[in-house]
């Protein structure tokens, strides 16, 4: 009698293991259903007015002679400027500069007098930017302004500050 009660209490745990097993596979599986509409691709990439795309121009010195990963670099630590102070002060603008696709332009500028002007020139039109100073660990001086950027803004008025300016 002990083999048969052993076996049936078996039989018992085996199916409460089964159906415990797989009630949690499928409550992780519906828990894992997208809850957000998901766009198609092809319309993913629907810009807005493209009459007025928002963008971030930056502008690199091109007389520091800066290899080319350390332009790349620099850039980066432009862009990621950029976007924290469009964070903080332009979210609303900083959300439609996403919509066109996050669009970087990059374009020469041959000496830290130049970057200074377009700064300068950038605040007088109320646009955002950041000016880039390198640790001087590697290529440049420490403290060597190499890269600014400048936005995200609309292009119209991007292309006041730096539209006479020559592609990178």
């Amino acid at each position: 009698m002990g083999l048969i009660a052993s076996s049936s209490y078996l039989v018992v745990f085996a199916t409460g293991t089964l159906v415990g097993a797989s009630t949690m596979f499928f409550i992780k599986f519906l828990k894992r259903q997208p809850t957000i509409k998901r766009v198609p691709m092809e319309e993913r990439f629907e810009f807005p007015d493209l009459n007025d795309e928002v963008r971030l121009v930056m502008g690199i010195r091109s007389d520091l002679k800066m290899q080319k990963g350390k332009v790349a670099a620099q850039c980066g630590h432009a862009s990621v400027a950029a976007y924290e102070k469009a964070l903080k002060n332009e979210p609303i603008l900083l959300k439609r500069w996403m919509e066109f696709g996050g669009t970087k332009i990059t374009v020469k500028i041959e000496s830290e007098k130049d970057l200074l002007a377009l700064n300068l020139a950038a605040e007088e039109l109320n646009v955002m930017s950041s000016i880039v100073r390198d640790a001087g660990q590697t290529q440049v001086a420490p403290g060597s302004r190499t890269v600014i950027a400048i936005g995200p803004a609309p292009k119209s008025v991007l292309d006041k500050i730096t539209g006479h300016l020559k592609l990178y």
